[in-house]
């Protein structure tokens, strides 16, 4: 584990090179712009649409072009011949995505503070936003598993928004009705839906504590048993040994 500190710092040097963090940016900065639009408490309620959707969304995006671009250059074949283990290469990944993802809670944080002096519940919605990062960095390494082409991963993520995601969001602007949305909470985003919107209004404990059990029950699970162990599928495949 002394290897994570320039294992992290290669990961952030490998963004900078393959311009995620611009990609990030960019997408930033849009959201800074469609909240300029929104005032007082139709901010607030369009503020977890923002967090919600860089937790998930961008995470699973972030690792997947990461892990496309590594493939790309053969780094995977460096791994192989390395010190570095599963655990730690995959544990970067984690952490990396936990750093981006509270960059960006405060990078819109401080832009709708100082653009439209909105405040929220700061400490609600870290440990949420960590949580959600983690499970769902863990699902988009499983996704990208599957992808042979930059094209067929992002086909996998958008199978993923259409049956996972879009549905949370049709029951956050209330297209869905309360009694479908109820049904909803086992999957991952509408469950993440319900932990940032503490940052904006009551949330019944139930949930939350039902919330933060299932999703650190899901981050087991995944890396345990289903990320973990295709690991090493993953890699052979991928330099043809």
């Amino acid at each position: 584990m002394d290897r994570l500190i320039p294992l992290v710092k290669g990961e952030f040097d490998r963004l900078n090179k393959y311009n995620l963090f611009t990609a990030n940016f960019v997408v930033l900065l849009l959201w800074v712009g469609l909240a300029w639009f929104f005032d007082g408490e139709e901010l607030k309620m369009f503020l977890p649409v923002i967090f919600l959707m860089d937790a998930t969304m961008m995470t699973m995006l972030m690792v997947g072009a990461t892990l496309f671009y590594e493939k790309q250059e053969h780094t995977l074949n460096s791994i192989m011949v390395s010190p570095v283990s599963e655990e730690e290469y995959l544990m970067t990944k984690i952490i990396v995505n936990i750093i981006n993802s509270l960059i960006s809670v405060v990078f819109i944080s401080a832009a709708v503070f100082f653009v439209k002096g909105v405040t929220y519940n700061y400490f609600l919605l870290v440990p949420a936003v960590i949580v959600i990062t983690v499970v769902h960095t863990l699902i988009g390494i499983r996704i990208s598993y599957n992808a042979n082409t930059f094209t067929s991963m992002l086909v996998n993520f958008i199978v993923y928004i259409f049956l996972f995601l879009f549905p949370s969001l049709f029951a956050m602007l209330d297209i869905i009705g309360p009694e479908v949305a109820k049904l909803l909470i086992i999957l991952p985003p509408e469950t993440s839906r319900i932990l940032i919107s503490t940052i904006v209004q009551e949330v019944e404990p139930w949930k939350l504590v039902f919330g933060y059990g299932y999703l650190v029950a899901l981050t087991y699970i995944f890396y345990r048993f289903i990320v973990k162990p295709k690991f090493n599928d993953f890699i052979m495949r991928e330099t043809g040994v």
